[in-house]
């Protein structure tokens, strides 16, 4: 059985929509890390992992590298419950390696900040963009 020209209009409607709304959080995001490392450079914070900086252009980069997957994980879950847990146990999972590689406590602050905040930025928007419950 094949869907209805109607719900392949709706579905791709619908993920136009994410792909939107994820590309909007995702730069918002983007330049809200970037100003965090940016901000924590020139307040003297290290940002090395390894004796390796972190290059500046790396928060945004990697914050939309998440998007998209958080974008990606959306469209594929479809609800918003589900959705939502699935994306903070991701969040939770990426803050290990931002907790367990730098030596520095302010550059493992840093980086924990600017996961929380790009996450606080980019799941309630892809969220309500979800059904409730199935």
């Amino acid at each position: 059985m094949s869907a209805s020209p109607h719900t392949a209009q709706s579905a791709r409607a619908r993920t136009i929509d994410l792909v939107r709304t994820g590309a909007i959080a995702g730069v918002a995001a983007a330049i809200c890390t970037t100003a965090v490392a940016a901000f924590s450079t020139a307040a003297n914070v290290s940002l090395e992992v390894n004796s390796q900086a972190i290059p500046i252009g790396a928060f945004a980069w990697w914050t939309l590298v998440g998007t998209a997957v958080g974008v990606l994980l959306a469209r594929l879950l479809q609800d918003r419950r589900r959705f939502t847990i699935v994306a903070v146990v991701a969040l939770g999972l990426s803050l290990i390696p931002a907790i367990v590689a730098p030596d520095d406590v302010a550059t493992k602050i840093v980086l924990v900040s600017a996961h929380l905040l790009a996450a606080a930025i980019v799941i309630p928007r892809l969220s309500r963009r979800l059904a409730v419950g199935s």
